[in-house]
């Protein structure tokens, strides 16, 4: 086993509020000193599949894990490992039951800006693999600082993503973890807790950005 570092929350050009191509995406995670990442496109695997194959083509040293960042109607919940697309705007219920194959996370759930569970977050806590603790992209440090309260308390692992949809914001938040760089060892050890958490906000500028790349898409 070895100290990886990993950032499970990343949007590339599938994503319509992102810009990034696959190619950039793990250069730039490479130069960072990624480890591990996932592509968690809204609602769609394309973006995540495709870096995977190209990191695979090209013999790079980074892993990359297949994800999708759902759609429910109670907010968003990331899925790591399954490269079907789960449809969109299902109930919490039922989008977890159809991923359960999946590694089930709960990103920025108590981001009030944001698309975060909340609240319904009790509903499916036994059920949920992770919870993203720190997020980059959440304005509001209280929030994520719920998130961690949230975690601990009910004794779910805690992870951070930086939620990147640009090469600059790759990479802002991640986490450290003992694991071979397998994806049974890399879970499993979530799951048991072997995890640092490291990271900064990115601020408001990112949100600016993404809010102008559908007119150029």
């Amino acid at each position: 086993m070895e100290k990886i570092k990993l950032d499970f929350h990343i949007h590339s050009y599938y994503s319509p509020d992102g810009n990034m191509k696959p190619k950039d995406i793990l250069e730039t995670a490479m130069y960072k000193g990624l480890d591990v990442i996932s592509v968690t496109d809204h609602n769609s695997t394309k973006g995540g599949i495709e870096t995977r194959d190209y990191a695979e083509k090209k013999d790079l040293s980074i892993k990359v894990i297949v994800g999708q960042e759902v759609k429910t109607l109670s907010g968003e919940i990331i899925v790591l490992n399954l490269e079907e697309e789960i449809p969109k705007n299902m109930t919490l219920e039922e989008t977890i039951t159809y991923g359960k194959k999946g590694f089930l996370i709960a990103p920025h759930p108590f981001d009030k800006f944001r698309k975060g569970i909340g609240d319904d977050l009790d509903s499916i806590n036994e059920k949920i693999d992770a919870i993203e603790i720190f997020n980059s992209r959440t304005l509001l440090s209280a929030h994520n600082r719920l998130a961690e309260a949230y975690a601990k308390s009910n004794n779910i692992p805690g992870i951070a993503g930086s939620d990147s949809h640009f090469s600059e914001e790759l990479g802002s938040s991640y986490f450290i973890l003992e694991s071979k760089r397998t994806t049974p060892s890399i879970f499993k050890n979530i799951k048991e807790g072997k995890i640092s958490i490291h990271g900064r906000q990115t601020g408001v500028k990112p949100h600016l950005k993404t809010s102008m790349i559908p007119f150029f898409k």
